[in-house]
Parts: C-alpha cells; sequence; structure tokens
C-alpha cells in the first residue's frame, strides 16, 4: 500500500477547531470574521486531505449546521 503525503495548513485547522466548537460554518466565520464559503472550502479541502468527512451537514431552512461524522 502506498502511502500519500498529506496537505494541509495551520489555518485550515484553525478553521476545523473553530467550526467543530461553533457547531456552525456560519457562527464560526462570524468567530473568525471570514466569509462563510471560505470555511466550507478550506474544509472540503482538509477533508479531501485525510481522506474522511469530518463534518456531517445539516441543510435546513438555510442554515448549515454540522455535527461530528460518525
Amino acid at each position: 500500500m502506498e502511502s500519500h503525503p498529506l496537505h494541509y495548513s495551520l489555518r485550515q485547522l484553525r478553521y476545523f477547531v473553530v467550526t467543530a466548537e461553533a457547531l456552525s460554518f456560519t457562527a464560526a466565520a462570524k468567530r473568525l470574521h471570514i466569509s462563510q464559503p471560505s470555511i466550507s472550502t478550506a474544509l472540503e479541502e482538509l477533508e479531501t486531505s485525510f481522506g474522511v468527512q469530518l463534518f456531517t451537514r445539516h441543510y435546513a431552512s438555510g442554515a448549515r449546521s454540522i455535527g461530528p461524522s460518525a
């Protein structure tokens, strides 16, 4: 089995921690003073790098909330 190096940044890890604490992409974006799509993109890249889904996304009433991925 060939291993592939992980590619991620400290910025992505910070976004992950803040989003996990806030349990919301929108709340994390407000806390970090950045746009919500920026967090979504960074976390999707992090998930791709790790090869796992880190959050379960819930779409309701136009809001995006999250829960830990099982």
